[in-house]
């Protein structure tokens, strides 16, 4: 299909004329060019195309400042959900990518975007991320890619949280083109997770990247990838095409999107299994830390958690838990279980999103297990202070010294501490930990004693 240059949005003679020449470079053939110089009526000419959502009332033309020539755009949207402004229908052909790059000031947040009538998405591609728009002019490039041959593409800006005081978003310079694609970034799970949005979407939404990680569980219609496990260091990834299992080392190509408020991976390509049997990380956070963005598609553990709510056949196989600190859901999306009320237990399985509530997902039935401590808790016999901690731990029993065996176990198992205790008030010196949860088990001889301690440096 032969593209050409779209002379009614085009600025006669103007010093943007004159750059847009030298922006031309060879293999970067331009399909749209506009510094907004030609209106009819109160609407630049060559776009507010009919996927456009924006009221016309709400785009004003801009006269003082522009960037080049004359006039620029304002597009008013001081909502949060965003509006469409789109260029009129322009031709595409599938696997081209286009660069949209533009400059824009004000207040507010513009992103950019594809309608090409593909199979998926109501026909639009996946939105690239915003960008936080400053005082100044600024120049901004994004790529999309046409899934579709047709004549109706159309190219589109999308803005939200526009402020009044400071101008809304003001666009000029617009110049979509045919060129080589931006190079896939090679980033960290911790890069695609960690966010400050308050509606916890990737700062990376919409982008392909190259990442990798350790598989910590599997699905039938993808699998969890986690590199580390600290906070923000796990995803899940939609692939149906590849199986691989718990504690493959995994690279891939993905799209990142948001499924219904889940940061996901999808569009799976360049899968590589690197290596199998790797060791699998679990993070011991408690049940109100388990509701937090921080932990979405982590695999984690928590412990020492009371049954507070068995009805699984009215919460959808669902059931709930809740160690003090505030419950969380435990799901049945990869094993179901029929739980105990009142019961304590010690659950894993990977951090889920869906219908508005985070949940633990268990694998299997080792996942899931009656707590250590269950038979007497801390708070009945002994009194073990200040957890959280930072160098030293107290335990304290309360009638009378105890001579008691103890281990600090991390939530892999493995043993870090351990000694006797002789009197009713012991200091235990936590030298050499790093930050997260251990269990403390106490033996004596009429009982055994186990709780969770969270090491704070």
């Amino acid at each position: 299909m032969n593209h050409s240059l779209n002379h009614r949005t085009m600025k006669h003679t103007t010093l943007f004329a004159a750059m847009l020449l030298i922006g031309l470079q060879a293999g970067a053939q331009t399909i749209e060019a506009t510094s907004f110089e030609n209106w009819t009526g109160n609407q630049p000419d060559g776009w507010m195309g009919d996927r456009s959502n924006l009221e016309t009332d709400s785009l004003e033309q801009v006269t003082a400042g522009v960037q080049f020539g004359q006039y620029a755009v304002r597009l008013i949207n001081v909502e949060s959900n965003h509006r469409r402004f789109t260029t009129q229908s322009l031709p595409v052909d599938s696997g081209e990518t286009f660069t949209i790059s533009f400059y824009a000031r004000g207040a507010g947040e513009i992103r950019t975007g594809l309608y090409d009538g593909r199979a998926t998405g109501f026909g639009f591609a996946t939105y690239n991320s915003y960008n936080t728009v400053s005082a100044n002019w600024t120049q901004y490039s994004q790529q999309v890619t046409a899934e579709y041959d047709t004549t109706g593409a159309q190219f589109i800006l999308s803005v939200r949280n526009t402020v009044a005081g400071s101008g809304h978003v003001e666009v000029d310079s617009v110049r979509i083109f045919i060129a080589a694609p931006m190079p896939t970034p090679d980033v960290s799970i911790h890069d695609i997770q960690f966010t400050t949005n308050p509606n916890g979407d990737s700062p990376l939404v919409g982008q392909m990247v190259n990442t990798g990680g350790i598989v910590t569980a599997a699905y039938a219609s993808g699998y969890w990838l986690q590199n580390g496990n600290g906070a923000w260091s796990g995803i899940y990834v939609f692939d149906n095409a590849n199986a691989p299992a718990v504690g493959d080392s995994v690279t891939l190509t993905a799209s990142v999107e948001e499924y219904f408020n889940m940061t996901q991976l999808s569009s799976v390509s360049n899968y590589t299994a690197v290596s199998s049997g790797n060791p699998v990380l679990v993070a011991g956070i408690s049940t109100a830390d388990a509701n937090l963005e921080d932990w979405e598609g982590q695999l984690v553990q928590v412990t020492m958690a009371n049954c507070v709510n068995d009805d699984v056949a009215g919460n959808f196989g669902q059931w709930q838990v809740d160690d003090g600190s505030g419950f969380v859901w435990v799901d049945d999306l990869l094993y179901a279980f029929t739980p105990t009320l009142n019961t304590i237990y010690d659950v894993t399985g990977p951090m889920s999103y869906s219908f508005s509530e985070r949940k633990i997902e268990p694998r299997d039935m080792n996942d899931i297990s009656i707590s250590s401590g269950v038979a007497e808790r801390f708070g009945d016999v002994v009194n073990v202070y200040p957890n959280p901690t930072s160098d030293v731990l107290f335990v304290a029993f309360a009638h009378g010294p105890e001579r008691a065996e103890y281990t600090l176990t991390d939530l892999t198992g493995r043993t870090v501490l351990g000694g006797i205790l002789t009197s009713d008030r012991q200091a235990i010196a936590l030298d050499g930990l790093t930050n997260g949860n251990y269990v403390l088990t106490l033996r004596t001889a009429q009982r055994l004693l186990s709780g969770r301690v969270q090491v704070v440096r």
